[in-house]
């Protein structure tokens, strides 16, 4: 019921619209509570629906009777006499108690049967299994038997069984995926997984279902359910990385900048986030060169100025602890290391950077 209930309540899209707010799920069309079906675990809706005909056939039924009560047995005049002594009726409250204890354990197996379906990955899902990283706040997906990653977005094969080993980088979170109708809690230092079938083309939405912190309602994925023919092609789906000009790959990494670093780093210059803003860090020259700003930062413990080139942003992207901003409030606060982040992605990022050149 865990998995059931999480799918029912998400956070709004944050305030900062760096990257587009996905629509909400499409709603089933019996009663619409739950998004759409996509995988082969229908179990879930059964379960739902069961649950919640119980519930109203019920709450219905009390709210009658006690609007019933109220009505003919109320008192008419002050002095009238109580309409009955009677204390208890034990076959009523035997009634009362074995029929909800029933019902009780019927949703209990089910939902069991159900759980110990989802906790046993089918052999076709074990030989193909993805990996989610999850940190504050985005996602990081490694495909099986390809080198490449993808953040923020991730690609399944048409009705191919498939097993996500989830990991955390940093505090707790939780993978939601309303239309597979999986959610799995991932606990740092521990190897979570969870399995499903994609059964229906198209495009879905991915949550952090458990709160991990200031941008905990920004930290949402694509997961893209494609053709065989498309996922197999030549050129992945999920390796298109275009750095064929500066122009190219500053696009480029414009992109991959609202899917990892939009939710701590702005690029209008504001204060108040996470991390300080990427405005300002490059700036033009009189010559229409860009070349980086001064930054003060600390160093083995000691305090230095430093000049913003790559090879820093490198070095920022790889192992930000090294040398950190002095500027409050963002010394306070850590970044997410990315050592595996390859090196065109960051030159991506780096051309974004000195996109935002201005002349001082």
């Amino acid at each position: 019921m865990t998995t059931v209930f999480a799918l029912l309540i998400q956070d709004p899209p944050g305030k900062i619209n760096y990257v587009e707010n996905p629509a909400p799920p499409a709603p089933n069309d019996f009663w619409g509570q739950l998004p759409v079906l996509a995988s082969d675990f229908t179990h879930v809706d059964g379960l739902f629906y069961f649950t919640y005909a119980v519930c109203i056939f019920f709450f219905v039924l009390i709210l009658g009777v006690l609007a019933f009560s109220c009505v003919k047995y109320r008192r008419k005049t002050w002095d009238q006499p109580a309409a009955s002594n009677t204390t208890h009726n034990t076959p009523l409250e035997v009634t009362w108690t074995v029929i909800p204890l029933i019902i009780v354990m019927i949703m209990f197996a089910w939902g069991f049967a159900g759980s110990m379906d989802m906790m046993t990955p089918s052999h076709d899902a074990t030989r193909n299994t993805y990996k989610a990283t999850a940190s504050q706040w985005n996602w990081k997906f490694t495909y099986p038997n390809h080198p490449a990653q993808s953040f923020g977005e991730v690609w399944l094969e048409h009705n191919k069984p498939v097993q996500f080993l989830l990991e955390s980088t940093d505090v707790l979170h939780a993978f939601s995926l309303p239309s597979m109708r999986v959610k799995r809690d991932i606990i740092p230092g521990r190897f979570q997984s969870l399995w499903f079938t994609p059964t229906e083309l198209g495009e879905y939405h991915l949550f952090c279902a458990e709160y991990c912190g200031q941008d905990h309602s920004r930290m949402y994925a694509k997961v893209h359910v494609v053709t065989s023919a498309e996922f197999n092609q030549a050129e992945k789906p999920w390796d298109k990385w275009d750095d064929s000009t500066p122009a190219a790959a500053a696009k480029s990494g414009e992109s991959l900048y609202k899917q990892i670093c939009a939710s701590c780093h702005n690029t209008s210059g504001a204060r108040g986030m996470t991390g300080p803003p990427w405005k300002g860090l490059f700036v033009k020259g009189p010559d229409g060169k860009v070349v980086g700003r001064q930054r003060e930062v600390r160093e083995n413990g000691e305090n230095k100025t430093i000049t913003v080139d790559d090879a820093y942003i490198v070095e920022s992207i790889r192992t930000p602890e090294k040398k950190k901003v002095l500027e409050e409030p963002y010394f306070k606060n850590n970044m997410t290391a990315m050592p595996d982040l390859d090196e065109r992605k960051i030159k991506g990022i780096i051309e974004f950077m000195k996109s935002l050149a201005e002349a001082p």
